[in-house]
């Protein structure tokens, strides 16, 4: 080989090396693995055992609410207060949402872009400058709403974001449907200016194959969003608005409010329930008229847990999961963080009872507690506790917190009250960790002193039946452990 031939294969060589190097040197934008949970509305101050359940559920990362996104008179960017306490083991990702203007921030053009970026930019840049607040912030998750054909638009509010932050911040986005091939010369860049997505499997706004999801190419976590959405309509037909799942825990079993089961004439991947006052009635950040009717679609729980494992199984691409958390504590949310442990830990996933059936001044007393962080199925018959009452004579009922009564004769057929010798107490949704107002059933002589049998049936979210029959102890109340029917 001659010199001049022996130089320019040095230089050829020295040029890949170069263009090896430059590329190995370049920050890797793929999401890391592991899974996250959502909290959508926050942390609230008093939460302080938040963290520690995450830990115990191997939770290795969290969103959390930083700004709302919406349209006024320009678009604005509302910031959302920090954390109470920040998470001092977990990173944290900082969300920002859109309210229910926010689909017409593309409608501008390229003229929205600018105004959007800048406007997410001044809403973050405190928590992105001083993390002290949340902990160590890894990245910023975008869950704005757009289409395909607004995607370019998307990837440059991206891009002018991006300059702003540190070089090792991730950005993410939410993905609720997928491009067809038709669209994806312009949906490209959008996957390509962003690190990751939150694809949504199931639950509420979830439509997405996992399948089509991993052949996009890009790394992405499975997001679910197991709590339920309700709409708020007026007596005149007017809509009022979204309601949140709280709404629906807290009223599902007030006596003031008629509560429907809607059936679907197919087959569904949620449920359907109305709530109807029958007079006013206020709850902390609402107030309801008679007649209003508050719709809520909730999503099949064991549907939930079954994509948690399907989903993500052999998929390249797939990182982990996310699981977007209503309400502000474990008491406005039906599925609570402590079940997601549970279910992310492979324990039960049971309604657990304790009841107590005592006489009480000649009358007998029955408390309900459920001693777990998992709730009932919503139904009208599927959840009740009932009380034997052999001869004592019943005179009134009075049902404390549970929904409603029924009574039935020996036979188990419906009688009236002065022949009944069966009271079952009915319960719409046993809420998780709930301690039900106590029943009381007035007697009209004295209970005898093998008094008095009592029987529980349960419909688990999961979809398995807990039942339980005990005797109440002569000393007064008793507590008993569910047992799962045989073969459920």
């Amino acid at each position: 080989m001659s010199r001049r031939k022996l130089r320019v294969a040095l230089l050829l060589l020295v040029s890949l090396w170069a263009a090896c190097a430059k590329h190995k040197a370049a920050p890797s934008r793929r999401l890391p693995v592991g899974d996250g949970v959502w909290f959508e509305e926050g942390i609230a101050e008093n939460d302080s055992d938040t963290e520690s359940t995450l830990l115990r559920a191997g939770i290795s990362w969290v969103f959390y609410p930083a700004c709302r996104v919406g349209i006024g008179e320009g678009i604005a960017a509302d910031p959302v207060p920090a954390p109470a306490h920040p998470l001092t083991h977990l990173p944290v990702f900082l969300v920002v949402t859109g309210d229910e203007t926010s689909a017409g921030v593309w409608r501008q053009g390229e003229r929205s872009v600018t105004p959007l970026s800048n406007a997410i930019w001044l809403a973050i840049k405190d928590s992105v400058q001083n993390p002290a607040r949340y902990g160590t912030i890894a990245g910023v998750h975008l869950d704005l709403p757009f289409s395909p054909a607004e995607a370019p638009l998307y990837q440059k509010v991206i891009s002018k974001l991006r300059s702003n932050l540190p070089s090792t911040m991730l950005i993410s986005i939410s993905l609720r449907s997928v491009p067809t091939a038709q669209q994806m010369e312009t949906f490209q860049p959008l996957l390509d200016g962003c690190d990751g997505l939150v694809a949504f499997m199931a639950g509420q706004g979830a439509t997405i194959d996992p399948v089509v999801t991993d052949a996009l190419e890009k790394t992405w976590w499975a997001g679910f969003a197991p709590g339920s959405r309700g709409v708020w309509t007026s007596a005149k037909g007017e809509v009022r608005g979204a309601l949140p799942e709280r709404v629906l825990a807290r009223l599902v079993d007030d006596t003031r409010v008629m509560f429907l089961t809607n059936l679907a004439l197919q087959e569904t991947v949620d449920s359907s329930f109305s709530l109807v006052p029958r007079e006013p009635v206020s709850i902390p950040g609402f107030s309801f008229q008679t007649g209003d009717k508050l719709v809520f679609r909730q999503p099949i729980f064991a549907d939930i847990v079954y994509h948690l494992g399907a989903d993500v199984t052999a998929r390249r691409f797939a990182r982990g999961r996310v699981l977007v958390l209503p309400g502000r504590s474990e008491s406005e949310r039906i599925f609570t963080l402590g079940a997601l442990a549970d279910v992310l830990t492979g324990k039960p996933t049971l309604v657990a009872l304790r009841v107590a059936v005592a006489e009480e001044r000649g009358n007998i007393r029955l408390e309900v507690q459920n001693t777990t962080p998992h709730a009932s199925m919503i139904s009208s018959t599927a959840n009740w506790v009932e009380v034997e009452v052999p001869s004592a004579g019943i005179r009134e009922v009075q049902t404390g917190g549970f929904n409603r009564f029924e009574v039935y004769g020996a036979d188990r057929n419906p009688v009236t009250l002065g022949r009944a010798t069966i009271v079952r107490f009915f319960e719409n949704l046993v809420n998780p960790n709930e301690t039900i107002e106590p029943a009381h059933i007035l007697l009209r002589g004295t209970p005898p002193r093998d008094c008095c049998v009592y029987h529980f049936h349960v419909l688990s979210a999961s979809g398995k039946e807990v039942t339980a029959e005990t005797q109440m102890a002569s000393a007064g109340a008793e507590a008993v452990a569910p047992t799962p029917m045989p073969g459920k």
